[in-house]
């Protein structure tokens, strides 16, 4: 999911001399809660309907105003766009294509889009979301670690304890994965049913934690629940030059290989 595929594209912009007053009429007409505000095609600044109702209507939209949001491209994935939100404590950005105004993305569209990708038991992303991270990264030859995470007899689970209990597993280890994983280089999601994917931009011990972690065993209402984890790393032009579907049946093979033996 995209920017470029979210963001306001009809972008209404004010000149910074214009009153406080005749803003707010404005963009009561145009039924919106933001303005660009451009003087002599520069983007000089932006107005929200809390900085208008803050300011006395005789002022101008100079003195209301704050600072240009920060810019992304069409093409930034929606999640890089809201880390950059809380990076910067702010609700806007503009969207910029070769050097001209396209778009303008809020906080409010992302959080939106965003929950459409959510999974309803756990929080944590879906398998949509691991993709396009990964195909991102494979376009951009960024590398990355790649931990596919696979809870061991988890069938079973659900067969002598109940799908709630099950539930219960389920969640207990996305927050597991989720006290692990940083903000600003590492992607989650629960990929289907008892298994998860982590990319990492981390460095090969911290993966090593990561894995050792995770398949540490766990115990839940005197339950032991452990994992095993198939581990990828991207770093080569050859791996760049792979679908990520292959890269992720890769790990997951791994994950399998990892098995303790039944008994």
């Amino acid at each position: 999911m995209k920017v470029g595929e979210s963001m306001i594209r009809s972008v209404r912009t004010l000149s910074s001399d214009k009153s406080v007053s005749y803003a707010s009429e404005r963009m009561n007409e145009w039924n919106v809660n933001s303005v660009v505000v451009v003087d002599y095609g520069t983007i000089v600044g932006l107005v929200t309907t809390p900085h208008i109702r803050s300011s006395h209507p005789n002022r101008i939209v100079a003195d209301a105003m704050t600072a240009p949001p920060s810019e992304v491209f069409p093409d930034t994935l929606v999640w890089d766009a809201l880390k950059i939100m809380d990076k910067q404590g702010s609700d806007h950005l503009l969207v910029m294509d070769e050097g001209t105004l396209v778009g303008l993305l809020t906080r409010e569209i992302v959080l939106l889009k965003l929950s459409e990708l959510r999974d309803p038991l756990c929080g944590l992303y879906r398998s949509p979301y691991i993709h396009a991270v990964g195909e991102s990264m494979l376009k951009k030859r960024q590398p990355f670690h790649l931990l596919f995470v696979d809870l061991n007899r988890f069938g079973e689970i659900n067969k002598r304890y109940g799908h709630p209990f099950g539930d219960d597993v389920i969640r207990e280890y996305a927050n597991r994965i989720s006290s692990l994983a940083v903000k600003e280089r590492d992607y989650l999601c629960r990929y289907a049913g008892d298994e998860f994917v982590l990319i990492t931009l981390g460095d090969e011990a911290g993966v090593a934690s990561f894995t050792d972690f995770l398949a540490r065993p766990v115990v839940l209402d005197n339950v032991a629940v452990s994992a095993s984890v198939g581990s990828i790393a991207v770093q080569s032009e050859s791996a760049f030059s792979q679908m990520f579907r292959d890269i992720l049946s890769e790990a997951s093979l791994l994950s399998t290989s990892s098995k303790p033996v039944p008994r």
